[in-house]
């Protein structure tokens, strides 16, 4: 039974330092690389393929607003605004988003999409409604019945325009940005590796004295 505990014990304390590994590699090439600005200046909305995306912003729930737009020759998602409230709002009822409506350039970010991601716990989508818990590109794609060259794998994230008609920044995609600064994932990286290996002398220790484990000459 302890060699079972020991063993799940350094299972979970490899994967927890792997997973700080991947977040140190990962902030360190965003640090590296900075996000890449796209303008579309000749592009068509779809507002009849609107698709709503659960987001919150503090405590507040809310409702992403991806509006697909055809341009030079594909279809992209356009995160471009947010609905605020609990319930998701009908979508026929939508307007389309200011930023897109009057037909004038747009620049934003290019975003990868991590796929549908959520947990157990999120929601299953409705794609009926429109209405999804976790963004998914190609299931909104598929929803929408959008044609031709469509990117899943990428969507554009656009300022948000505030209560006083002024750009903000996209709160998703700053909220992206892991705020923890790479050296630090780094030191938790090294502290969970570090634990294993204390674990492993503590396991052989523990043995050692109980007689279990002997070594040199003397050994059995």
């Amino acid at each position: 039974m302890l060699t079972l505990m020991a063993v799940a014990a350094l299972v979970v304390l490899i994967m927890f330092g792997r997973w700080q590994w991947a977040k140190y590699a990962a902030e360190s090439q965003a640090q590296a690389a900075p996000p890449l600005e796209v303008t579309l200046g000749d592009y068509e909305p779809l507002p009849e393929a609107i698709q709503l995306v659960y987001g919150a912003l503090g405590s507040a729930p809310g409702w992403r607003v991806l509006t697909p737009v055809r341009a030079e020759g594909r279809t992209v998602f356009v995160d471009a605004a947010f609905e605020p409230g609990p319930d998701p709002p009908t979508v026929e009822d939508l307007r389309l988003p200011g930023s897109l409506a009057h037909g004038v350039a747009i620049t934003g970010v290019s975003v990868a999409a991590e796929g549908p991601g959520g947990s157990a716990f999120t929601a299953a989508p409705e794609p009926e409604r429109r209405v999804w818990y976790a963004l998914d590109l190609a299931g909104m794609a598929q929803a929408a019945g959008l044609s031709g060259e469509v990117d899943t794998d990428t969507y554009i994230a656009l300022p948000y325009i505030g209560e006083d008609g002024r750009p903000v920044p996209n709160p998703f995609v700053l909220g992206r940005m892991d705020q923890t600064p790479p050296e630090q994932h780094l030191g938790y990286a090294l502290t969970w590796w570090g634990l294993a290996v204390v674990l492993l002398g503590v396991y052989f220790a523990y043995h050692v004295s109980a007689g279990r484990l002997r070594f040199g000459r003397g050994a059995a």
